[in-house]
Formats: C-alpha cells, sequence, structure tokens
C-alpha cells in the first residue's frame, strides 16, 4: 500500500512538472526546454539584479532626507514627509507591477522596461545634484535656514520627477524579481526553498553595501556621487538581467484580472430575472464564462 501511494504521489509530482514545463516559454515564445532553460543556471541572473537594484535604491532612500534638506533647503517637516511619500509610493506601485506583469507584459519584461525608467530617474537626480544651476543657491541651513531658498519652480519639478521615476521603477520592479527566479524552478522541487533563500542573502548583501559603502561615499564625496554609483548598480542589474534572457523561462501573461470578474457580473446582470426549476433535466442553464 505504501509502495502504491509512494508511486501515485512521484506520478503526480511528473505531471505537474510537465504542465509546468508546457506553459513556460523561451524568450522567443517557444516552450522552454528543462534542459536549456531554468534552474540556478537562470536564477542566478535574477540574483544579480535584485543586489544590485536594492544596492541603488537603498542608498538613495536612506539618506535621502540629508539631500532634501542641506541641498534642496525644504524644512525637516516637508523633508520627512518627502521621504515618507517616496517609501511609500514605492510600495504601493509594487501592486502596479504585479498586475502589469500577470496581465499584460509579463516579469522580464515588466522588470526591463521599470528598470531603464529606475535608472532614468537615477540618472537625472545625479546630474540635479552635480549642476548648480539646476538647484537651489548654496546655503546653511542650520545658521541661515529662513534665508534659505527652498527648490521651486523648475528646480523643484526636476527633483520631484526624478524621485517618482525612481519610485515608479523600484515599486514596479520589486514584486518581479523573486517572482521572476521563482518562476525557473519546478514548484515540487527542493532548490525552490535554497532560491529563496538565495534571494534574502542577495538583498543583504546588497542592503549591506549601500549602508555602508555608497552612504560613506554619499557623505563625503558629495551627493552627486552617491547618486551616480546608484545609477551605476542599477545599470549593472539591468545588464545582469539581461544577459540571463537565453536561460530564462517564462510564464505568458494571462490576460486581466479584471476580465472574468466583469463577465460574472454582466451574467448575473443578464439572467437577474431567470429562474432555473428544480428538474436538472431541464434545458435551463446558467450563462458560462470563459473561466467560471
Amino acid at each position: 500500500m505504501e509502495e502504491r501511494r509512494g508511486n501515485i504521489k512521484a506520478e503526480n509530482e511528473m505531471n505537474i512538472n510537465m504542465k509546468e514545463e508546457q506553459s513556460t516559454l523561451d524568450w522567443r515564445g517557444r516552450p522552454s526546454n528543462p534542459n536549456k532553460h531554468g534552474d540556478f543556471q537562470a536564477a542566478s541572473f535574477v540574483l544579480g539584479l535584485q543586489a544590485f537594484e536594492i544596492m541603488a535604491i537603498a542608498a538613495v532612500g536612506n539618506n535621502l532626507i540629508t539631500y532634501v534638506i542641506n541641498e534642496m533647503h525644504f524644512s525637516l517637516s516637508n523633508s520627512a514627509n518627502i521621504v515618507t511619500n517616496f517609501v511609500g509610493t514605492i510600495f504601493l506601485l509594487a501592486l502596479l507591477g504585479g498586475y502589469l506583469s500577470d496581465s499584460f507584459l509579463g516579469s522580464f519584461w515588466t522588470m526591463l522596461i521599470f528598470g531603464f525608467v529606475e535608472l532614468s530617474g537615477l540618472i537625472l537626480l545625479s546630474v540635479q545634484a552635480h549642476v548648480p544651476q539646476l538647484k537651489p543657491p548654496k546655503c546653511n541651513m542650520v545658521t541661515d535656514g529662513e534665508k534659505c531658498e527652498e527648490a521651486k519652480g523648475v528646480k523643484g519639478l526636476i527633483f520631484f520627477v526624478a524621485l517618482y521615476l525612481v519610485a515608479l521603477g523600484s515599486g514596479c520592479v520589486k514584486p518581479n524579481m523573486i517572482a521572476h527566479g521563482a518562476d525557473q524552478f519546478n514548484i515540487q522541487t527542493k532548490k525552490l526553498s535554497t532560491y529563496f533563500n538565495a534571494a534574502y542573502f542577495a538583498f543583504s548583501v546588497g542592503e549591506l553595501f549601500a549602508l555602508t559603502l555608497l552612504i560613506w561615499i554619499q557623505t563625503h564625496a558629495g551627493m552627486y556621487v552617491g547618486f551616480g554609483l546608484s545609477a551605476a548598480a542599477m545599470a549593472m542589474g539591468l545588464i545582469t538581467l539581461v544577459s540571463g534572457t537565453l536561460y530564462y523561462r517564462n510564464k505568458p501573461p494571462q490576460g486581466s484580472i479584471f476580465t472574468p470578474v466583469a463577465q460574472v457580473l454582466v451574467a448575473a446582470i443578464l439572467k437577474r430575472k431567470q429562474i432555473c426549476p428544480s428538474n436538472p433535466n431541464s434545458n435551463c442553464s446558467m450563462l458560462q464564462t470563459q473561466r467560471f
């Protein structure tokens, strides 16, 4: 009996793995090959992106309030609001990133497109921090706080556009990194848990470099150098992501999640007055949708 149960379990796992392989595609849209696509040879590139991306965003976010006060000359209360709004926007936009990935773009293209959006924001931040004409005049906020000119007009616009380009890019990239890496493994394999451990390690390594080396450089060499290094780290992450294109197995998008919900609502409205008899052999039946 135990042997039979073991055989049934092994057969079920094999069927699940076969279905997963058939439902994933390579970069050309062809069914993926388990000998060429997936596993750690593909997931390692995603881990590289994760380490570089968190390095870039953590270095910006954790020292942003210093830049906003000392360089943009916002008050302490306004600076705190700017930073918290920036961080909150990143996490809220994770919902958008997940929706676009599952419904339309797929995880790889979502990461690639919004990774470049994040990179453009980091570059713009670095340029503004370096060019004096794009910032308010230098002023000591400690001794001359009331006399310091706050970033307004074009200068303020450039700052907020750059900041929220970073937020948009990072928010849409974050939910797809671990998901895309996990897609490289079959659900039943033990390697999946190893991958999640490796993903947390990559996150920790990126955070460590950001909060030590990059923050130190921002403090001693200037914010424009720190922002530039964050942009360089993000560029390295995108290069790493693209380098694994030939090895990824990609889950195709499934279409909008709101479509079946709308179909059910429309069916309910159209059939709201229909009465189904208790006799199951009658021809009366409820309208069926594609997925329900």
